[in-house]
């Protein structure tokens, strides 16, 4: 997980550590002269090639030395354009190969020599913007690839602009120096922090959670695993199955029940989801049971019938929490799934799903970014087991460690 925007954040710490490095360099500054001589104006290779070609003829032992010598008088100014004495002869395309080569010096350009000579009177390194510009340039094109959304892309790129630009960074730490601004700046990302989900429950009888979150997100495994977390906990669960749209979902939800040992209260297919709610918390407090955790029908957020129904759920329920579950794949879809539930019943928190097959790893930073609400927890597999409680600077070191 996070395979891509650990390689991308890598590069980038590298790029600029490796920039760094060069400032101490032995002092020779005429490698920076070489446009002057690599890029000579067209004409002056036209008479290189033109010279050389006029020595080779006077050469030739062929005929009179009259004829030969009056050839090129001719060919020089009419008749060897470049491109056919480059064909005939491979000296003439070196040249050109070496023009096109150059510029691409240009594209990490080098720190100036200024930066240079200070760098080996002090023991410090000063990054210049125009130095951490281009690094800045791929970095936030390297985001944009990892699922990172635009507006959370900018903010990491400003936030580094500032923080790296201008500061005198130790010679001797330069790269951990840079990576600790990174960390620093995605770490700022997550302002809304995570909760304890049953020190909250412990604190009333019963709590009720609600579950939404689009279509196969994995909310009943989901449900499930949380059932299994407040039991390891000493907190007893009721699982309420009221997602009446599908068969096979109260299905789903009995055979969980059955494996963990926990009731499950359910109605037939198409019944109201609601009253299925309030007969679990109804059930809930007749057994003293600790927490109720309520099964919803997945849904979109463009889908405005639905949404009006996932309202009413809210009204009669009145539950304590309501978490959305999400597949962490769904890149920039999901952040729009969870500000539309947000303004359509209020979110507390989060649980990302398939995080174990997210290669890209940028939507847990989007998702904390705009929407500013908690993640709760990972979900990392199918097991039970597979839940882990979100923690943003165990993920941040995960996505820039070395």
């Amino acid at each position: 997980m996070f395979g891509l925007l650990k390689d991308k954040l890598k590069s980038f710490i590298g790029g600029l550590t490796k920039r760094g490095e060069e400032k101490p360099a032995e002092p020779q500054p005429m490698a920076e002269e070489k446009p002057a001589v690599v890029a000579p104006k067209e004409e002056a290779v036209e008479e290189a090639i033109l010279r050389e070609a006029v020595a080779e003829i006077k050469e030739e032992p062929k005929h009179e030395p009259q004829k030969a010598v009056e050839a090129p008088k001719e060919t020089v100014h009419h008749f060897i354009p470049v491109p056919e004495v480059r064909h005939e002869r491979k000296p003439a395309s070196e040249p050109k190969f070496e023009l096109r080569e150059e510029p691409k010096k240009e594209i990490a350009p080098k720190l100036g020599i200024f930066s240079r000579v200070r760098s080996m009177l002090s023991n410090s390194v000063t990054i210049s913007g125009a130095e951490a510009e281009p690094m800045l340039d791929e970095l936030r094109v390297s985001l944009l690839e990892s699922d990172v959304s635009f507006d959370t892309a900018e903010f990491l790129v400003e936030d580094l602009r500032k923080r790296l630009v201008g500061k005198a960074v130790p010679k001797n730490a330069l790269s951990e120096s840079i990576r600790a601004e990174v960390r620093a700046s995605l770490l700022d990302l997550f302002s809304a922090k995570p909760f304890d989900l049953a020190g909250r429950a412990a604190a009333k009888k019963p709590f009720v959670v609600l579950f939404i979150g689009p279509n196969g997100s994995g909310k009943t495994t989901t449900i499930a695993k949380i059932s299994r977390y407040l039991s390891e906990r000493g907190l007893s669960s009721v699982i309420s199955a009221s997602d009446t749209f599908r068969a096979a979902a109260i299905q789903q939800s009995e055979e969980h029940g059955r494996r963990l040992g926990v009731r499950v209260i359910k109605h037939d297919y198409g019944a109201d989801p609601s009253a299925v709610a309030f007969d679990a918390i109804t059930h809930a407090r007749a057994q003293n049971i600790d927490v109720v955790l309520i099964d919803t029908a997945g849904r979109q957020e463009t889908n405005y019938n639905l949404l009006r129904e996932m309202e009413k759920i809210n009204r009669v329920v009145k539950p304590d929490l309501k978490i959305f579950v999400g597949e962490s794949i769904a890149g920039h879809a999901l952040v729009e799934q969870v500000l539309k539930f947000k303004e359509a019943v209020g979110l507390d928190g989060v649980i990302l799903t398939k995080l174990d097959c997210d290669a890209k790893g940028g939507s847990a930073l989007s998702l904390a970014y705009e929407a500013k609400i908690p993640i709760l927890f990972l979900g990392t597999g199918q097991e039970y087991a597979n839940l882990v409680a979100f923690d943003s600077e165990d993920l941040v070191s995960r996505i820039i460690a070395a």
